[in-house]
């Protein structure tokens, strides 16, 4: 059941490619059925660019998505959906909890 005014998730997600581009186009190209490589091919870069720190990619992979997608998942399973503000907000924060969390930190010697 598509959520009201006839946006799914991943048009909301396309909306934020803004945000975290490399993610963005790596979803764009591998499509949803390749997305965990694509994504994690992504963060990689972000990672060699000094952008983000980040241990283990399988492990951010999996918490983005947790961010993202979700709070869908949940609500569809029950036969109802999430409101466009409420998932703006859901999406903004979890990009930004994401990000927070995975920033690099100026390290002491």
């Amino acid at each position: 059941m598509p959520p009201r005014g006839g946006c799914c998730p991943g048009t909301r997600r396309a909306r934020r490619r803004n945000r975290f581009p490399e993610l963005g186009e790596a979803w764009r190209h591998a499509g949803p059925e390749r997305h965990h490589p694509a994504v994690a091919g992504a963060l990689r870069q972000l990672v060699e660019r000094g952008r983000l720190d980040i241990p283990d990619i399988e492990v951010a992979v999996l918490q983005l998505y947790s961010l993202l997608l979700f709070p869908h998942l949940v609500f569809s399973a029950y036969g109802t959906d999430i409101d466009d503000s409420l998932t703006d907000r859901l999406v903004t924060s979890g990009v930004d909890m994401f990000l927070d969390h995975y920033s690099p930190r100026h390290r002491q010697p």
